[in-house]
């Protein structure tokens, strides 16, 4: 590992500790990445969003085979069909947060990543609020309000 990643790894730890609760699943997701080994504090960056997108893009893909079963309880439909609409969102959102990053512009991307985190909100509510309720849905939203808080936080550090 590169020492400027090392120490980078290290300072997030820290500050990771200092402001969020979840260190681990921190962690645990950056370093799923072999590339965050050696991964300067930018690139940490791009693998943070990459990986939020990509768990949208999955929990996106979930909801809409589960909105193709038959049988479904309505509430259970409704709430698929609010948080489908949500995850097509953060998706999009996820990828300008990507895009906004590749060009510096790190008040984009914490635009762009606050809306984000506003559709899993979203959904959260619809799976809370409703009698329709799916346990795998709601732990993947959650998991997506982990990684796009934790994509936040490395691009406040980030900012200048």
């Amino acid at each position: 590992m590169k020492m400027v990643g090392k120490i980078f790894l290290i300072f997030l730890s820290v500050y990771v500790t200092v402001t969020i609760a979840d260190k681990a699943f921190c962690v645990a997701s950056l370093t799923s990445r072999p590339e965050a080994a050696t991964a300067t504090a930018p690139k940490l960056g791009v693998i943070a969003l990459s990986i939020a997108s990509s768990n949208a893009s999955d929990t996106s893909f979930y909801i809409k085979a589960k909105l193709k079963q038959k049988n479904l309880e309505p509430a259970l439909e409704d709430t698929l069909d609010d948080c489908s609409k949500n995850y097509l969102d953060a998706v999009a959102q996820l990828d300008d947060s990507l895009a906004a990053l590749m060009q510096n512009s790190f008040i984009d991307v914490d635009i762009w990543l606050n809306t984000a985190i506003s559709d899993g909100e979203s959904c959260e509510n619809a799976l809370n609020d409703r009698a329709g309720n799916d346990a795998e849905l709601a732990r993947r939203n959650t998991n997506l309000l982990k990684l796009c808080k934790d994509a936040l936080l490395i691009n406040t550090i980030l900012t200048p």
